[in-house]
């Protein structure tokens, strides 16, 4: 008698179906209304905090569908958090689009940006719009971030210019942690926080529709936040009074094993259970407990005595 015979009709053609171990999800629908440009500016207008989400691949993009994120970011974060790089500047353009493409298929309401990799925009505005054009058709984004202060200005102008929103990213830049002496707080004497205004006025006359804020004085973050006319800042580590926020999904979900840096709060432990599970099921692997009959297949009555006959074979474990 086959074990599925003590099972209910119902359990037994959910036990069936499961006939591979992955399946494809079906189509992410959206959840809520698409977010944009417009409604980002209307944001800041209102004083509604946005909220801004790295995502690298598909599921994270899902979470942030499902779960209100206002602007999903494609981070070049990435580059250590899923890669194992030792920074951001080893990650390649192809690499990034790849990560995009993921991402644009997950997360349809946020507003999806991309972050530009290291040296896909310094060469000048027109290698910026090439490879920008790239992020956008061929990743399916629809914004690039681009950082840089004063310097990035013309590039931002051209990119917006043709048509291609930017978020532009001023304050400690990452790519240039090697110039910048590593991981500092930027704008703490009064001419680096009067550099840091002037690049962020210049940027948004240059089209930036928002611009990201890292590591510096919470009141730097809020002078620039009430300077700017239409560009919404979104701070990490510059405050709790600029118009968004914006962390690192692993950050975020305790999956980062390495230094984070004093505005980084920790919003779940998924590290911990993933330990818990890798552990529990190499266990139940071990002692023979995984799988059971329930996550099984049976052969219909009487094929196996066919099968034996048709070989001349029986099995000689028990």
């Amino acid at each position: 008698m086959s074990y599925l015979r003590s099972y209910p009709p119902r359990q037994i053609l959910s036990v069936c179906r499961r006939w591979m171990s992955v399946r494809p999800e079906e189509g992410t629908p959206l959840t809520r209304k698409k977010i944009t440009i417009q409604h980002l500016h209307g944001m800041k207008r209102e004083c509604s905090p946005i909220a801004m989400l790295t995502a690298y691949d598909f599921p994270t993009a899902r979470a942030c569908e499902a779960h209100g994120v206002d602007i999903t970011l494609v981070g070049d974060s990435l580059a250590q958090v899923c890669l194992g790089y030792d920074d951001t500047t080893r990650l390649t353009l192809d690499e990034m689009i790849h990560h995009c493409r993921a991402v644009a298929r997950g997360s349809k309401s946020p507003f999806l940006v991309a972050d530009m990799p290291f040296g896909t925009y310094q060469a000048g505005p027109e290698d910026a719009v090439h490879n920008a054009v790239r992020l956008v058709r061929e990743g399916g984004v629809e914004a690039v971030k681009i950082e840089g202060g004063m310097e990035v200005v013309d590039t931002v102008k051209r990119l917006t210019t043709v048509g291609i929103p930017v978020m532009s990213h001023i304050g400690l830049l990452p790519q240039r942690r090697a110039m910048l002496s590593g991981y500092r707080v930027q704008g703490r004497s009064a001419e680096a926080a009067r550099d840091l205004l002037n690049s962020a006025l210049a940027l948004e006359d240059a089209g930036a529709f928002a611009i990201v804020l890292e590591a510096i004085p919470h009141e730097v973050g809020n002078h620039i936040t009430q300077r700017l006319g239409h560009a919404a800042t979104i701070g990490i580590g510059a405050g709790w009074e600029t118009d968004g926020q914006v962390l690192v999904w692993d950050d975020v979900m305790g999956t980062w094993g390495g230094h984070q840096p004093k505005f980084v709060r920790k919003f779940g432990d998924v590290r911990l259970e993933v330990e818990k599970g890798v552990r529990a099921y190499v266990q139940r692997v071990r002692n023979r407990s995984f799988p059971t009959p329930l996550e099984s297949y049976d052969m219909p009555i009487g094929e196996m005595e066919r099968f034996y006959q048709l070989t001349g074979e029986r099995a000689n474990r028990p």
